[in-house]
C-alpha cells in the first residue's frame, strides 16, 4: 500500500486550493459579465453579441445601458473598439452612439458592424456625459466580414481581350444558418451534406456543422449552422440583425413565442431576401398584416412544403414538426432557397470592376500625361532656365527666391490643372428596385448607390436606421480608416469618400411607405391613375385583374392620365413563369473542360453571377466536339445549352431562368436585371400589379449633402390594394 508523506499530502492540498480559487475567480468573471459593468451611476450590460463567422450583412451588439440615479440624467457614448492596435487597413477604426439615459431608466442601445471588418483593439469603451472612462466592457462577439476582403468580381465576358489572364471571380458558396434552440440540427447535417459541403473545420465558437470534408473552390457552397444560445424572444428587434444570414430556422411554437418586434424583424429581413424555414404547420404571424393577402405556393418538386413569396424573399412553412421528417427533396427545396438569399453576396468588387458595372464617373486614374509634362516643364524652368537667366543678370543669389516661387507657382498650376479637369463636382448615383405593397404600405428596396468627390469629405455619408450598405472594398484598394456613427442615423463618418476615388455601395432596405399608384375605371371603362409615386414616371405598366396589360408615358407626380390597353403585351400565363436568358463569356480553359466532359469553376462562377447555380450531380454531354455542349444538372432537373462558333471561341451560354422577382435578387448583377425588367414588363407582371419606371430614386437616400450632379434610375414593381 502506497504512503503519502505530509509534503506530498501538503502538495496536493495547495493544488486543490488554488484550483478552487480559480474556478472561483471564473465564476465570479462570468457573474460580473452577466450582472454588468458599472460606471458610477451607469451600468452597461451586453444583451446580445453576434456569434459564428458570417461575411455579409450587418452584426448587431445589443446593449443595456441603466442609469441607477434617481434624478440626474446622463450622456452615454458607446465605442468600439475603444482603442486600436495597430493600423488599421481597409477597417473599421470606431463604431459609435450616443443615448439619453434617464433617472432609474434603462436605454437598449444597438451598435451595428456594416460587412467591414472592425479594426483589431480593446473592447468596449465608454463615455458618460463626455468623459471617457478608464474601463472597459468585455465583449465575446464572433468574427464578421474577416476574411473576404480580398475576393473580387472581374468581368471574364466578351469586353476580356482573348489572351487575358483569367481572374477568380468569386469563390465558393458559403451559407451561414441561424437555428434556434428548438431546433435540432442532426437532421439539416445528415441532409446538408449530401447537397452541400460542411465547412473545413468544426466551425468558430458559437457554430455547429456536420464532420469536415469541404470540397473545392467553384464546387457546392459549404454551410454552417449558427445558434445565438437565447431564446428566440431574446433575437433581434431590427432586421439589419438578421441580414448576415443566408437562411433561418425556427419551429411554429418559435413563432407563437417572439414578441412583434422580433416577429417584425424577421418579417423585414424575409421581405429583403432572406429564407426563413418554419417547421410545423403555421400561417403567416399577425404582426406581418399578409394574412388573408397572400396564399400559400405549393412547388411541385417540395412534396408538401408551402411557400409564401414575401418581397424578394420565401417564408417556407412544413408540416413536419422534426427535421428528422423531411426526406432530401424537401431539404433540397429548402437549402436552394438559402442558396439564393446567398447569391448577391458572393462578390466584393474593386474600385474599378465596381465602376465597370456601375459607372458613376467616365474615368478612373490619375491624369499622368499632363502631369508628367508638367512636372517636366517645372524641372526645366526651375534648374536650367532660372539658373542661366540669373547668371546672365548676374544675380544668381536670388536663386534663394526665385526657387520657392516656381515652386509655389507649380503647386497652384497642378491645383488649376485638377480643378479644370473635374471641378468641385460631387456626383451620386442611384438605381434601385422597389417592391411597394400598397396593402400594408410596405417598400422594399434593392439596388446599387454611388458618391464620386473631386475633394475628401468632412461629413461622410448618412442614411437611415433600416438601410443596408454593402461597400465594393477589396485589399487592393488604398488603405482606409472607417468610422461609424448611429445616434442620429447611420452617419459613415472619416474614410469612406475620399478625393477623386468612387464608393459603391449595395443597398437593401426595408420602410413602411404610403407612395402609391391610384387607379380608377373611366367611363369608357378604360383605366386612369394617378401617380403618386412621388417622382416623374417615365413608363407605366399594369396587369388588371383580368390578365389585360395597359401602358402610359410620362406621367408628372400628381398627375392623372389614362391607361393604353397593350393587347400586344400580353403573354400566356404558361409562357410568363420563365424567360430565356443568353450571355457570353471567353476563356479556352472552360472549352477544354466541356469537352472533357468536366465544368470548369470558372463557368459555375459565371453562371451564379448571372443567378444560375449548378449542383456537384452534373453532366456533360458533347454535341458538337469544340463547338456545342449540353450541360445537365441531375439534381436540380435543369439544363442547359452552350455554343461557340469556332474552337476556342467566345460561348454563348443559352438558359432558362424564372421570372419574378427573387429571381432577380439571386444574382451577382442586380442593375442589369432591373434593367430586364424594364426592357421585358410584361414577363414580370402578376394580376392587379404594376411596373413603374422613375426619372428619379425617392425610396433610396441621397446619402450625400450638396450634391452638384445627380444620376437617378428606379423601377418600383407596385401591389395595389385594389382596383
Amino acid at each position: 500500500m502506497r504512503s503519502f508523506s505530509q509534503e506530498s499530502i501538503a502538495r496536493y492540498f495547495a493544488l486543490g486550493a488554488i484550483s478552487l480559487l480559480i474556478v472561483a475567480w471564473l465564476c465570479g468573471t462570468v457573474s460580473d459579465a452577466l450582472a454588468g459593468t458599472e460606471f458610477g451611476d451607469i451600468t452597461i450590460t451586453p444583451e446580445l453579441q453576434p456569434t459564428g463567422n458570417t461575411f455579409h450583412g450587418y452584426a448587431e451588439y445589443r446593449i443595456a445601458v441603466s442609469n441607477r440615479s434617481l434624478d440626474t440624467v446622463h450622456q452615454v457614448t458607446l465605442i468600439l473598439p475603444k482603442k486600436v492596435f495597430g493600423t488599421p487597413r481597409n477597417e473599421i477604426r470606431e463604431l459609435t452612439r450616443s443615448v439619453i439615459v434617464g433617472p432609474s431608466a434603462t436605454v437598449y442601445v444597438s451598435l451595428l458592424q456594416p460587412s467591414v471588418p472592425l479594426a483589431s483593439g480593446s473592447e468596449l469603451g465608454v463615455a458618460i456625459d463626455g468623459e471617457l472612462q478608464r474601463d472597459e466592457v468585455l465583449l465575446s462577439g464572433g468574427q464578421h466580414a474577416r476574411g473576404r476582403s480580398s475576393t473580387t468580381h472581374v468581368s471574364i465576358g466578351v469586353g476580356t481581350s482573348p489572351g487575358a489572364p483569367v481572374a477568380s471571380k468569386g469563390f465558393p458558396l458559403s451559407l451561414r444558418i441561424l437555428i434556434s434552440r428548438n431546433v435540432d440540427p442532426t437532421a439539416l447535417h445528415a441532409y446538408a451534406d449530401k447537397l452541400l459541403s460542411p465547412p473545413p473545420s468544426g466551425g468558430p465558437s458559437g457554430s455547429s456543422s456536420s464532420s469536415p470534408g469541404s470540397r473545392g473552390r467553384g464546387s457546392t457552397p459549404s454551410y454552417e449552422t449558427i445558434d445565438l444560445g437565447l431564446p428566440v424572444s431574446a433575437w433581434n428587434t431590427t432586421w439589419l440583425g438578421f441580414s448576415r444570414y443566408d437562411g433561418i430556422i425556427v419551429t411554429a411554437e418559435d413563432i407563437r413565442q417572439m414578441p412583434p418586434d422580433v416577429q417584425s424583424a424577421l418579417w423585414h429581413y424575409v421581405e429583403c431576401g432572406g429564407a426563413l424555414f418554419v417547421l410545423g404547420e403555421h400561417e403567416l404571424p399577425e404582426s406581418w398584416g399578409l394574412k388573408g393577402l397572400l396564399k400559400p405556393e405549393l412547388p411541385t418538386d417540395s412534396e408538401g412544403i408551402a411557400v409564401y413569396n414575401v418581397g424578394f424573399g420565401q417564408y417556407i412553412v412544413s408540416p413536419a414538426t422534426d427535421a428528422k421528417n423531411l426526406n432530401q427533396k424537401q431539404w433540397r427545396f429548402v437549402i436552394e432557397s438559402w442558396t439564393k438569399t446567398g447569391i448577391p453576396w458572393q462578390w466584393n468588387n474593386s474600385v474599378e470592376e465596381a465602376n465597370r458595372i456601375f459607372p458613376v464617373v467616365s474615368r478612373l486614374g490619375i491624369p499622368v500625361r499632363g502631369l508628367f509634362l508638367l512636372m517636366l516643364l517645372f524641372a526645366i524652368v526651375i534648374g536650367p532656365v532660372n539658373l542661366i537667366m540669373l547668371s546672365r543678370r548676374k544675380r544668381r543669389i536670388w536663386l534663394l527666391w526665385t526657387t520657392p516661387v516656381i515652386s509655389l507657382i507649380t503647386c497652384l498650376g497642378v491645383f488649376a490643372y485638377a480643378t479644370f479637369a473635374e471641378g468641385w463636382k460631387q456626383v451620386v448615383r442611384t438605381e434601385g428596385l422597389t417592391i411597394l405593397d400598397e396593402r400594408v404600405h410596405r417598400a422594399t428596396t434593392i439596388g446599387w448607390t454611388a458618391f464620386y468627390s473631386a475633394l475628401t469629405l468632412g461629413e461622410g455619408l448618412h442614411f437611415g436606421y433600416e438601410t443596408e450598405l454593402t461597400p465594393q472594398i477589396s485589399a487592393r484598394d488604398t488603405n482606409k480608416v472607417l468610422t461609424v456613427d448611429w445616434t442620429h442615423d447611420q452617419h459613415l463618418g472619416s474614410g469612406w469618400v475620399t478625393a477623386r476615388v468612387p464608393i459603391h455601395f449595395m443597398v437593401r432596405k426595408s420602410e413602411t411607405r404610403r407612395e402609391r399608384v391610384t387607379v380608377r375605371r373611366g367611363a369608357n371603362a378604360g383605366l386612369r391613375i394617378v401617380n403618386s409615386l412621388g417622382a416623374d414616371i417615365s413608363q407605366f405598366w399594369l396587369e388588371d385583374r383580368d390578365g389585360a396589360i395597359y401602358s402610359a408615358i410620362d406621367i408628372p407626380a400628381g398627375e392623372e392620365v389614362e391607361l393604353k390597353l397593350r393587347p400586344d403585351l400580353r403573354v400566356d400565363s404558361s409562357n410568363k413563369s420563365a424567360e430565356v436568358l443568353q450571355f457570353e463569356l471567353w476563356d479556352p480553359s472552360i472549352n477544354q473542360d466541356l469537352n472533357r466532359e468536366e465544368i470548369s469553376p470558372v463557368l459555375r462562377d459565371e453562371m451564379r453571377w448571372y443567378g444560375l447555380s449548378l449542383s456537384d450531380n452534373v453532366t456533360v454531354s458533347v454535341q458538337d466536339s469544340d463547338l456545342q455542349w449540353e450541360v445537365t444538372d441531375q439534381l436540380l432537373k435543369r439544363s442547359y445549352n452552350i455554343k461557340t462558333s469556332r474552337p476556342g471561341g467566345i460561348l454563348k451560354i443559352h438558359a432558362e431562368r424564372t421570372t419574378d422577382l427573387r429571381a432577380i435578387f439571386a444574382s451577382g448583377n442586380w442593375v442589369e436585371n432591373i434593367e430586364r425588367l424594364k426592357i421585358n414588363p410584361e414577363k414580370y407582371l402578376r394580376p392587379g400589379c404594376y411596373i413603374a419606371s422613375l426619372k428619379a430614386s425617392p425610396f433610396i437616400e441621397e446619402g450625400l449633402q450638396n450634391v452638384t450632379e445627380k444620376q437617378y434610375s428606379a423601377a418600383v414593381y407596385g401591389i395595389l390594394a385594389s382596383e
